[in-house]
């Protein structure tokens, strides 16, 4: 909520709701956890608008922008290599989007990717990928957590499917509106 401040007028930035599935998820957790009215608050601050998170994450850490909200894998490999940055997740939750992985039948080299797989799967497979690229796990007795996420003051938040998708069209013009964002 701290991003509808109005003393954060033009020094936060927002990555545009048609930009893909993980800011669709952002958008759909702004709107059903934080209120109808959330978008008009923080639009009324004026942030500066991304195609991607990654032009806003290299805005962020040139100062361009003070804060807001960006996928933790997006921006934590910029803090690990020394970005003058901090990470927070804030109260309100964090927005998670799943996805899958497995193994085509058309594979060149199935073996393979089954022995990469099972690292991925693995207890050191995950930690890696939380230590290093800033993910989170399924497994049920998580190795590692990312770095300032504390499972215990941060709720997780999940979309649900159906409405993943019927609201998507909607949801994405009217948010569109809203910031006076248009293609």
């Amino acid at each position: 909520m701290d991003l509808t401040k109005p003393e954060y007028n033009k020094l936060t930035g927002q990555v545009i709701a048609p930009s893909g599935g993980t800011t669709w998820t952002r958008v759909m957790f702004e709107r059903q956890v934080l209120g109808e009215d959330y978008w008009a608050k923080q639009a009324a601050t004026h942030p500066v608008l991304y195609p991607s998170g990654a032009p806003m994450s290299d805005s962020l850490v040139r100062g361009e922008i003070a804060m807001g909200p960006l996928l933790y894998n997006a921006i934590y490999p910029k803090q690990k290599d020394g970005a003058p940055i901090q990470i927070f997740f804030p109260p309100e939750g964090a927005p998670v989007n799943p996805y899958a992985t497995g193994i085509p039948k058309t594979a060149a080299h199935p073996n393979a990717a089954k022995l990469f797989l099972n690292w991925c799967l693995s207890k050191e497979g995950q930690t890696f990928m939380i230590k290093e690229l800033g993910n989170l796990t399924s497994l049920k007795v998580p190795p590692a957590y990312p770095e300032g996420f504390d499972p215990k003051l941060v709720k997780v938040w999940f979309p649900k499917f159906d409405e993943y998708v019927k609201l998507h069209a909607p949801w994405v013009a009217e948010w569109n509106k809203t910031y006076g964002y248009g293609q």
